[in-house]
């Protein structure tokens, strides 16, 4: 199993840190974001994804992904083809 690109095992994020990163994107540009049904769709693959770690991140790209599946131009990272 390879690493996370841009985390180690002691790399944890709250759930409210999440909020303010994602908080701090949408003041920084004005992003399309997906509808409550499809995060919450695009979440339960992350979650049953064996790169999904610590709860929080992605193993293929390093990302917060409660983050990067609520922005509707975002996919998913995962070298054989995105799952959502």
């Amino acid at each position: 199993m390879t690493d996370c690109k841009g985390c180690s095992a002691t790399v944890h994020v709250s759930s409210e840190e999440i909020a303010q990163l994602f908080g701090e994107t949408l003041r920084i540009r004005n992003v399309k974001l997906t509808t409550e049904e499809e995060y919450d769709r695009r979440m339960s693959v992350c979650q049953s994804c064996e790169a999904y770690q610590f709860g929080t991140t992605c193993r293929h790209c390093g990302c917060l992904m409660a983050v990067k599946a609520k922005l509707a131009a975002a996919h998913c990272p995962a070298p054989q083809g995105s799952k959502w």
